[in-house]
């Protein structure tokens, strides 16, 4: 699989690091896998069937390449059942791929990058399978993240996609050194295709990430259970 383009943005990011200060621009996948086994990176998509309603079993990792590992948290803009926020709920299976953002109040690249999501991802690619779910891990304190600072997060963004509430940080594997916001592409076979730290102007890096992945001839084929 060829490198995706977003080395060639990596100038232009900006992301926070520990204690809610504006940090140095970060670097792109570097985190370590959850669980045992060495990293799959380069895992061929052209063999196996359609996805079925059956999210893969593990093992799971946190590179590119390796299964993502599903999770249930709450939505602070949902109600009712839809509150409690499946990765492998029913959307999962009809959708081509998830952009998960990791993020955290106190973090202004973070606050940059929602105030874009809406136009630069969810209505771009309304018709297109793209799934958008955000997770706020901390309050602008630091402290682990309350629903009063979700809701009003989701009120000033006008966010409508899923907003979950991560106080316990289980997706710390993916946010090492608090290099937030980190952003993460995960195919419709539970696969990493994608991850990145820090946000841009125009959300460029992510975009053209999105279109290599929707672009994949090998679609609607998952691998092959390993």
């Amino acid at each position: 699989m060829k490198t995706l383009a977003y080395v060639l943005a990596l100038s232009a990011l900006a992301g926070c690091g520990g204690g809610g200060a504006v940090g140095a621009t970060p670097t792109a996948d570097a985190g370590a896998d959850i669980g045992s086994g060495v990293a799959d990176v380069g895992a061929p998509l052209d063999t196996g069937a359609t996805p079925a309603e059956t999210y893969p079993a593990g093992p799971y990792g946190s590179s590119v390449g390796r299964l993502f590992r599903p999770f249930t948290l709450t939505a602070c803009n949902r109600e009712g059942d839809e509150a409690q926020w499946r990765f492998d709920g029913p959307d999962f299976f009809t959708s081509q791929l998830t952009v998960l953002v990791i993020a955290a109040a106190w973090c202004v690249p973070c606050q940059r990058e929602a105030a874009q999501i809406q136009a630069q991802i969810i209505d771009p690619y309304a018709d297109r399978g793209v799934r958008v779910v955000q997770l706020l891990v901390q309050n602008t304190d630091g402290s682990a993240i309350s629903p009063a600072t979700c809701r009003s997060w989701v009120s000033r963004y006008g966010i409508t996609f899923p907003e979950l509430m991560d106080p316990m940080f289980i997706t710390q594997p993916f946010v090492p050194m608090t290099a937030f916001p980190a952003n993460v592409i995960i195919d419709r076979c539970g696969r990493i295709r994608w991850r990145q730290y820090g946000s841009e102007t125009g959300l460029t890096s992510i975009r053209a990430a999105i279109d290599e992945v929707l672009a994949d001839p090998r679609y609607p084929n998952c691998p092959a259970a390993e």
